[in-house]
């Protein structure tokens, strides 16, 4: 996984809650990326990278609302100090860690989560056994075990981050 399709969903978050619109926020991710690749050197603790990004995010949109809008559309402060901002970077940031650790789980755990928990309507215990060959009986132990590992993967990436 890159830094970006990390980080990205991050950036646009925060693009978004400080006002950009859909297409603003593609922009300031361009932005952010180029601003960040030139300050690199500048970051000193490398595990404060996703905070360092959502600060250069929030720098960027706020130019860039500033650069489209007039002054009068805008209302001073009031996007920067929305509490929801840090539940919105901590909640993409999860995301993140998420899709990564499932990334890493074996194909037959991925499949079976996918069918029976991200899927909507989610397949029943009786069809997954059916195409993963398997016994009714056994795909909810199944789904314990594979959760676990996914469970574990997660707090392998959250320590390697902090």
């Amino acid at each position: 996984m890159t830094v970006w399709q990390r980080y990205g969903p991050l950036v646009k978050a925060v693009a978004r809650r400080t006002g950009c619109d859909s297409e603003e926020a593609r922009d300031v991710v361009q932005r952010v990326a180029l601003v960040a690749l030139e300050k690199l050197e500048s970051l000193r603790e490398p595990r404060k990278l996703a905070p360092w990004l959502a600060g250069i995010a929030r720098f960027q949109s706020l130019e860039m609302i500033r650069q489209r809008r007039p002054a009068s559309m805008l209302e001073e402060g009031t996007a920067v100090s929305d509490p929801r901002y840090d539940d919105e970077m901590i909640r993409a940031e999860d995301l993140a860690r998420l899709r990564q650790a499932f990334s890493r789980l074996e194909a037959r755990c991925q499949r079976l989560l996918n069918r029976l928990m991200l899927k909507e309507p989610p397949d029943s215990y009786k069809d997954v056994a059916r195409d993963e060959d398997l016994s009714a009986t056994s795909i909810g132990p199944i789904r314990r075990r594979c959760m676990k590992r996914l469970g574990k993967l997660i707090e392998k990436l959250s320590r390697s981050d902090g």
